[in-house]
């Protein structure tokens, strides 16, 4: 008899569960199964994965539970999950605001003994599995931020699922994952977007689109993301937000002063610093 293939379930088949989906389909070792809200996904879904109609047929007698879904609603999904899951279940998420998930996972009895949280940094700016990619995950980064008393095995169990797929992992602090997270992505699609509706605003202007480069491209690229899933990383990320914000108007307010100076000695070496710093990032 053939030993039994571990069932792994991914609730919320788009482009990070269908990312997944796919890097183990070419791994092989797994069987796999999905679940989408919406029918019209699940029609989509099943290119990909086997897609079974209910919630509760996907999580009964999975190994792995893989939440592909918004911060906001982990905390939701996790009391629909835990009476259905079976002993030994390791369940994971993959959104991008941690302080909130492991608050809320921690007002469940017993989720540390199932509940990992979990945020890949890897993404596009199209969401659906229609954009899925089975090398999504190659060479990133996976954030774990495990709730108080999560049982180190449980730990080692979500950081050996994530290498399977090429992830590198790093455990981490929530409150210092949200901090990081806000510099280096929300407030990044916080200022695309802005500058999009700015853009808007002048739509109107003579040659304005002929204006358009690669580089104003490159830097609002970010802008087309899912505004529903954007609109929930900037309610509960919006403490570290505003820090963050804070910080970035002094530094507009900085350079408004140099532009009041005039010349251009103050600003070569405001470009040479940044330079710097974005070739140390390379």
């Amino acid at each position: 008899m053939k030993p039994r293939k571990p069932k792994v379930a991914i609730i919320g088949v788009g482009l990070l569960g269908g990312s997944l989906a796919l890097a183990f389909k070419k791994r092989g070792g797994m069987s796999l199964v999905g679940w989408n809200h919406r029918a019209s996904s699940r029609r989509k879904a099943a290119k990909i994965l086997p897609v079974v109609p209910t919630f509760e047929k996907a999580v009964q007698g999975a190994d792995v539970v893989v939440l592909c879904a918004h911060s906001g609603s982990i905390g939701p999904v996790l009391n629909q999950i835990a009476p259905l899951l079976k002993t030994g279940a390791l369940v994971m998420d993959v959104s991008s605001v941690k302080g909130e998930v492991v608050r809320e996972a921690g007002k469940i009895k017993g989720m540390n003994r199932f509940f990992v949280p979990c945020h890949p940094m890897a993404g596009k700016e199209k969401s659906g599995p229609a954009f899925a990619d089975g090398n999504l995950y190659h060479d990133r980064y996976v954030f774990i931020t495990p709730l108080p008393g999560t049982p180190p095995k449980l730990i080692a169990r979500a950081r050996k699922f994530w290498e399977k797929v090429g992830a590198m992992t790093i455990v981490i602090a929530a409150r210092t994952h949200d901090r990081n997270v806000a510099l280096t992505s929300h407030l990044p699609h916080l200022l695309a977007s802005t500058l999009m509706h700015l853009y808007d605003g002048r739509k109107n202007s003579p040659n304005l689109h002929q204006s358009v480069g690669t580089g104003f491209k490159d830097f609002t690229r970010i802008a087309a993301g899912s505004p529903a899933m954007w609109a929930d990383i900037m309610k509960l990320n919006a403490t570290e937000m505003k820090s963050i914000l804070s910080l970035y108007r002094r530094k507009l307010a900085q350079l408004e002063g140099q532009l009041r100076k005039g010349g251009r000695g103050g600003w070569v070496s405001f470009f040479e610093k940044a330079r710097a710093a974005r070739e140390r990032l390379s």
